[in-house]
């Protein structure tokens, strides 16, 4: 048997241990030879491959095919790297299928049991090579937020960077965004009164989400802002409020309600940029404490 190299060989060592579920082990990386032999002290298969030197190929110079041991529902050949690819037309297709789910294809289609973390790897490894990276869209924030004034005239969209922490790298700290229909929709047809919230973001990219609403003729919720943050401060909320006066032209915040609850940092944010402003407490929150 000839192969490519010795990375061509060692998928296909992997591929024949998960195909028959035997546990094989390699020996240590080699560029120029492969050792590998059955985990099983009782049996005798082996299989050895190296550079051949008349042709330059990878060639199997000692073979014993013959298995004496169990076979197993786990093998640690059965990487996230492995499943990735086996699975990349379904995770592809199915973005926000369950890790269950593709326990569940592990365990039908090769008959074996691959853990959680295995397969949370393996759908992130995907989704990164389908839809792109998330520190590679991060460092796009810039351009999206160029691309939201360009193509929504009047939109506000202000991203603020870190070069201070680490000299030479620009880091994420703020990102705001109001679109130019929310700003005239609360002018033109909102009551003067608007609300604030927070929440923890969670996944791959943590933070906060902030967010402000108003309310319609129809006393439903308006959205006007939104800003992703590091962490929910007083710099921070004086950041998200300060783009937010400058939209809706709240001045010092004269004939302006505003409700929210105990979020950290925004009572003082709130009387430093507008001061003027009559600030009431959720009553749900007010009721559940």
């Amino acid at each position: 048997m000839i192969f490519e190299n010795a990375i061509e060989f060692r998928k296909t060592l992997a591929n024949y241990a998960i195909e028959y579920k035997v546990q094989i082990k390699l020996r240590p990386n080699e560029q120029h030879r492969v050792r590998a032999k059955c985990k099983s002290k009782r049996c005798k298969w082996v299989c050895y491959a190296c550079i051949d030197r008349d042709s330059g190929y990878f060639k199997v110079k000692n073979y014993y095919p013959v298995h004496k041991c169990e076979t197993s529902s786990k093998n640690k050949l059965c990487t996230s790297k492995f499943v990735a690819k086996k699975f990349k037309d379904e995770i592809t297709k199915q973005p926000h299928i369950r890790i269950w789910e593709i326990q569940e294809l592990c365990r039908d289609m090769l008959g074996l049991y691959v853990g959680k973390t295995i397969c949370y790897r393996a759908k992130l490894r995907v989704l990164r090579e389908s839809m792109g990276d998330w520190n590679m869209e991060f460092a796009r924030l810039c351009d999206y937020a160029d691309m939201i004034k360009q193509t929504n005239p009047g939109s506000s969209c202000w991203v603020r960077m870190d070069s201070e922490t680490e000299p030479g790298k620009n880091l994420f700290v703020y990102f705001y965004v109001c679109f130019d229909a929310l700003k005239k929709g609360w002018l033109e047809g909102c009551r003067r009164i608007i609300g604030f919230d927070g929440c923890f973001l969670k996944g791959a990219c943590k933070g906060e989400l902030l967010v402000v609403v108003g309310k319609n003729g129809n006393q439903q919720m308006f959205p006007i802002a939104w800003a992703v943050v590091d962490q929910e401060t007083k710099h921070s909320w004086s950041f998200f409020i300060n783009y937010l006066k400058d939209d809706l032209q709240l001045g010092t915040g004269e004939g302006l309600t505003v409700m929210a609850d105990m979020q950290k940092g925004f009572a003082a944010a709130l009387n430093e940029v507008l001061p003027n402003a009559e600030f009431r407490m959720c009553v749900r929150h007010i009721w559940s404490n």
